[in-house]
């Protein structure tokens, strides 16, 4: 049986974005008390609101984002984004803030990446935007000959 695992941060009214960028808004658009005197006291429920702009907290990348005829998160299908077995591998960052692996490409093949350097420990402060470590390009170049599947970081 395969475990799915949550990684996500958590999604907050007001939290933190990147500079630049709007918080999130997170609330009511039609609470239970005003759905009550829309409603002449038929029906009574709760609609929520959320606000945001799609690149904040943990989120899904795809080609799009980069480039205008990539593919959108629409198009990339679910089997690629879960239920994928992972290897997670614990980083070293250099004093460039560069990230490299010692791997062969059997064992990124087919696999979900999760890179973890600890970064995420920074997240909800305003060191989190610093700038952090980065994967050096022999580490990408390793990833896509090795056609992993799925590459996640703890870093933005």
């Amino acid at each position: 049986m395969k475990k799915f695992v949550e990684l996500n941060h958590a999604l907050e009214d007001g939290m933190k974005a990147y500079p630049g960028l709007p918080s999130p808004k997170i609330g009511a658009f039609l609470d239970h008390k005003a759905s009550r005197s829309r409603y002449g006291g038929k029906a009574e429920f709760y609609i929520g609101k959320v606000e945001m702009v799609c690149n904040i907290s943990t989120y899904l990348d795809s080609p799009f984002h980069r480039y205008p005829d990539g593919a959108n998160l629409s198009q990339i299908p679910l089997k690629m984004v879960a239920g994928v077995p992972g290897i997670v591998l614990d980083a070293v960052v250099s004093s460039d803030r560069s990230i490299t692996f010692d791997c062969k490409e059997s064992e990124l093949c087919g696999r979900a990446v999760l890179i973890r350097t600890g970064w995420d420990q920074r997240w909800g402060t305003d060191s989190y935007w610093e700038p952090g470590p980065y994967l050096a390009g022999e580490f990408i170049d390793l990833l896509i000959r090795s056609k992993a599947t799925l590459v996640g970081v703890d870093f933005w």
